[in-house]
């Protein structure tokens, strides 16, 4: 299985499609339930979110040294750790 609806407490939804071990894309997601679900999904993966034509959201500023030159030097990089920052970083770029 390579797809999952999944839904907060609050009624809010997002599509989850894993196309790699290492690729994860949240699809049709907003509210903040799930914006904080997103933030502790990139926490315990310890991952970065890349959202396409905007940001890409990091833990610890110290991670930035990490990404590809593409990612570091064409889109902004935001470090965002909980759903509201990431949610302002995604609205802000």
């Amino acid at each position: 299985m390579n797809f999952l609806q999944v839904r907060t407490a609050e009624g809010e939804e997002a599509g989850v499609f894993f196309s790699s071990p290492g690729n994860i894309t949240f699809n049709r997601f907003g509210g903040g339930g799930i914006m904080d679900l997103l933030a502790v999904l990139l926490r315990r993966l310890d991952a970065v979110l890349v959202v396409p034509g905007g940001p890409t959201v990091i833990q610890r500023d110290e991670d930035r040294d990490l990404l590809p030159a593409a990612l570091r030097d064409e889109w902004p990089v935001v470090v965002a750790r909980t759903g509201a920052e990431i949610d302002w970083a995604i609205r802000a770029s």
